[in-house]
């Protein structure tokens, strides 16, 4: 009995690795991939959507970066829209934990990715617009904080937050929706690393008692 629990317990460690292993892999390769047509797609639809808000707004390509350019009657502000504010680096994520599933099906799995796709655009254009909205205006209770607000001021907090947020609604309707295999696994890898962190932990007790 205690021998067939062992070999359980290897079979599953190797599982998880190759799936954290597979899952790692395809997100490095997914963020090797040319993302200026959609730096350009991005510019193109945050635009229009800060048109339709009431600013005058445009965008405009040199053929290597993408740009969006807002104004007023007192200034204006143009903004490079570059690799990460794409949100690549979080599809490309999502599309890692995705694949490597040898449960669910091929057709399932793109079904996934592509309603994923469609989600993260439209959270993505909100953060772009948000983060031009706040630079421009210089909104309070912000102003107090920022003098002169750049870029980076809003860009690193709201794309962290925007990340992290985007990766759970991602997970959840994944989930929920079409690939509930995706948290059956995501529930046995932490529970792997729980047994794995515990059983260290054990270990190094017992080796300093």
């Amino acid at each position: 009995m205690k021998r067939n629990s062992v070999f359980e317990s290897s079979v599953g460690a190797r599982k998880i690795l190759m799936y954290v292993l597979g899952a790692a892999l395809i997100a490095f390769l997914i963020n090797m991939a040319p993302s200026y047509w959609l730096e350009e797609i991005t510019a193109k639809t945050s635009s229009l959507i800060l048109s339709q808000l009431g600013l005058v707004s445009s965008w405009f390509s040199n053929g290597i970066q993408a740009y969006v350019q807002v104004g007023n009657n007192v200034g204006s502000l143009t903004i490079e829209i570059v690799r990460e504010c794409t949100g690549i680096h979080v599809i490309a994520i999502f599309s890692g934990l995705v694949l490597p599933l040898r449960e669910a099906d091929l057709k399932r799995k793109f079904i996934a990715i592509i309603m994923a796709s469609v989600i993260l655009f439209f959270l993505n254009i909100t953060r772009v617009c948000l983060t031009i909205g706040l630079i421009f205006f210089n909104v309070f209770p912000f102003s107090i904080i920022f003098q002169n607000p750049t870029v980076e001021t809003y860009h690193y907090p709201l794309s962290y937050l925007y990340g992290v947020l985007g990766v759970f609604i991602l997970i959840v309707s994944a989930d929920r929706l079409v690939l509930p295999e995706l948290g059956d696994m995501l529930v046995e890898v932490v529970a792997t690393l729980n047994k794995a962190l515990s059983h260290i932990a054990i270990n190094m007790r017992g080796a300093s008692q």
